[in-house]
């Protein structure tokens, strides 16, 4: 019998293991060179740095379920994954670190505007693939916020602060889309 558990045992501690790889986003938590625990490419090449990191957007749910969510803040994430990251450390460490935060950052803030238009969204009738296209679109535009914050600072110190500034202000703004908040419901004008 304890020959036919220890794989499974062995199994289940490896997918813990696994499990554990990704690091969520949280309000105040900084990245440090410690957290890139993957290995660079042998390639010569100018990149100096690689931050794994994805937003993701999935549920499963019954179709009453469905039928009766409005919010799914709680579905879609930012994640980072050290094990896949790697970072070149050197005398631009502090600035390499400070440019992966603020990709970080921007990945969250999109998250937001994804909850936010998936819950705008979101009707009691919804077919279940309503939120695609808004995902879509916020994909796209991060895309081109990530290739204008790269084209806008250049790595410059003073220019990263101002930018990461910007996106951490528009953070702010969306206090009701962080994944464990609830937004407030729009209170219906009365008709007199």
């Amino acid at each position: 019998m304890i020959k036919k558990l220890t794989p499974f045992i062995f199994l289940f501690f490896a997918f813990q293991a696994m499990g554990q790889t990704k690091v969520e986003w949280q309000e105040g938590r900084k990245l440090a060179a410690s957290d890139f625990t993957g290995q660079a490419p042998e390639t010569h090449s100018s990149q100096s740095y690689y931050l794994a990191a994805n937003l993701e957007f999935g549920y499963a749910m019954s179709n009453y379920e469905f039928m009766l969510t409005k919010n799914f803040n709680k579905n879609v994430t930012v994640y980072f994954n050290p094990a896949a990251s790697w970072l070149q450390e050197g005398e631009d460490t502090e600035n390499l670190l400070k440019y992966a935060q603020m990709d970080f950052d921007l990945m969250e803030l999109y998250a937001r505007k994804l909850r936010k238009r998936v819950y705008e969204a979101k009707g009691t009738f919804s077919n279940y693939n309503f939120f695609q296209q808004a995902q879509e679109e916020i994909q796209a535009e991060m895309a081109k916020r990530q290739s204008d914050m790269y084209a806008s600072t250049s790595f410059d110190k003073d220019k990263m602060e101002a930018y990461h500034q910007q996106i951490l202000t528009e953070i702010a703004a969306l206090p009701d889309f962080c994944k464990a908040c609830k937004p407030a419901r729009k209170k219906k004008d009365k008709v007199k």
